[in-house]
């Protein structure tokens, strides 16, 4: 799956600030969660391994896409957890709406 604009800002984001990453991160379980891909959309590799979710804001807008989402998040932490990863982040779309914004966001992630 290709990139969309709001992850290649982070990308870039994190190219720039010299940030080891992984993209379309697929996190192995021993279940496939329902309806949804048990991938995640970075795993930065810095400070310890933390996975990030760039939410566009036509997909994850409405509650109950918000709750799937705190849902599978919530699954995938408690497995992740156990490996020692952080929790999942989530950054919004509008956070990400220009490249002086996406890099401060993974500024304020990774100070």
């Amino acid at each position: 799956m290709e990139a969309s604009t709001l992850e290649e800002r982070f990308a870039r984001a994190l190219d720039r600030r010299g940030l080891r990453f992984i993209f379309q991160h697929r996190i192995d379980t021993p279940y496939q969660i329902p309806g949804q891909e048990n991938e995640v959309d970075f795993v930065v590799e810095e400070y310890g391994t933390h996975p990030i979710e760039v939410d566009g804001n036509w997909i994850h807008k409405s509650a109950a896409a918000k709750a799937k989402d705190k849902l599978r998040d919530a699954i995938l932490d408690d497995i992740l957890g156990k490996e020692g990863w952080h929790p999942i982040v989530r950054v919004p779309g509008n956070e990400l709406e220009d490249q002086a914004q996406a890099n401060n966001v993974v500024e304020a992630l990774f100070p």
